[in-house]
């Protein structure tokens, strides 16, 4: 019998151990994937800054003749996809930054000061308890099974 609550007990530690670590290892995960969205945003807002001088560079050279118009469409199409890219990758951020948040329990209505009512069983339930329930057809049954097992 002591060796069956020791060996119980080992079980739930080891339990606890696996859960904790799992925990840790995946907001680890989810704050590495948050890490490499910011690095790629970064890299996003750099590639928009050389698109950009690019894009100038040779619209400023068709005006002295030594480009085509296409060249200029596609140093500007270049510098389009540069922008779509950064809004990407901001998204990327952001959808990881609450991945952070999800994984570390934090992504809560009060967390996030969202300023909406948040649901409380026990308040609820201390709201309704002494409300007459003979009135709906699921009160009415709810009690001839709490009667049926002694409640």
């Amino acid at each position: 019998m002591i060796r069956q609550a020791q060996a119980r007990r080992d079980a739930s530690r080891s339990g606890l151990l696996i859960t904790t670590q799992g925990v840790s290892q995946n907001v680890g995960n989810a704050y590495a994937i948050l890490r490499v969205a910011r690095a790629s945003l970064e890299a996003s807002n750099l590639q928009v800054r050389a698109a950009r001088t690019a894009f100038r560079g040779v619209r400023e050279e068709a005006t002295l003749g030594a480009r085509t118009t296409l060249d200029v469409l596609n140093a500007e199409q270049e510098l389009l996809d540069a922008q779509a890219n950064t809004i990407s990758a901001q998204a990327d951020e952001v959808v990881a930054s609450y991945r952070v948040l999800a994984t570390m329990g934090l992504l809560t209505a009060d967390h996030l000061n969202l300023g909406v009512q948040s649901y409380d069983p026990a308040a609820y339930y201390n709201l309704v308890s002494e409300a007459p329930a003979t009135y709906s057809e699921q009160g009415q049954a709810l009690d001839r099974v709490l009667q049926s097992i002694g409640e």
